[in-house]
């Protein structure tokens, strides 16, 4: 049977979708809600449903008598302590840039370890991602993320391509875990030796991170990391 979603979740993700990826900028007017109900077909209810819940997840906030506008970005506190590449990159006094280097949903039971450690079986859908971290343009922390497909429904590569992923998953998905990350000494290969430039003796250390939700592991990722970024991400 197919899992059909109601009107408001559709009209919600579309929504979210546009806002996350840039399509609909900071502090942009939203449609009226009459307009929103013949764009999406919907009713005003179903209309009002959705703005409802974009501002209980801080994607818009409410002028009285001017209408919805999207939120302006910033670095509150999202409530989850978690490895921050990018505010890492800040510390050390450089400038972070990150690129999503690949996004694809495995269908086919591949990836029997990192199954094992999201609880998941052949059948179920798993979602990989890899990201590069970059410090004044040097590439310093490639990261390949796995997510259940089951505790993260439709998520759209544009929501995800300039964007942090864990203050993403918060704001979209309520996302409450606890995340612990383990640090060992990592080798030079050949492939990590190209990918980041490095030099015989260079500095490299493998990082594993685990996010845990009611006894759950609902976030797996594995990462190499090179440089002065090092001591920002182990101390």
């Amino acid at each position: 049977m197919a899992n059909i979603l109601p009107l408001y979740q559709s009209m919600l993700n579309e929504l979210i979708r546009q806002i996350e990826s840039g399509e609909l900028a900071e502090n942009t007017k939203l449609p009226s809600e009459q307009k929103l109900g013949e764009m999406y077909h919907v009713s005003r209810i179903t209309v009002r449903r959705a703005l409802s819940e974009l501002e209980r997840k801080q994607y818009i906030y409410k002028k009285q008598g001017q209408g919805s506008f999207v939120l302006q970005k910033d670095d509150a506190d999202i409530g989850i302590h978690y490895l921050n590449v990018r505010q890492a990159i800040i510390n050390m006094g450089a400038t972070p840039k990150v690129k999503l280097e690949h996004f694809s949903l495995l269908v086919d039971g591949q990836n029997s370890t990192i199954r094992s450690e999201l609880g998941l079986n052949a059948d179920d859908y798993l979602y990989q991602m890899q990201y590069m971290f970059y410090a004044d343009d040097q590439p310093v922390f490639d990261e390949t993320v796995y997510l259940p497909f089951n505790r993260f429904p439709k998520i759209f590569r544009s929501e995800i391509t300039n964007n942090d992923l864990v203050p993403f998953l918060v704001k979209k998905y309520g996302l409450t875990a606890d995340f612990f990350t383990h640090t060992q000494a990592g080798l030079i290969t050949k492939d990590n030796r190209q990918l980041f430039q490095l030099n015989v003796g260079d500095p490299l250390v493998k990082v594993q991170t685990s996010g845990i939700e009611k006894q759950e592991v609902i976030f797996y990722s594995t990462a190499t990391v090179v440089g002065d970024l090092i001591m920002y991400i182990i101390s």
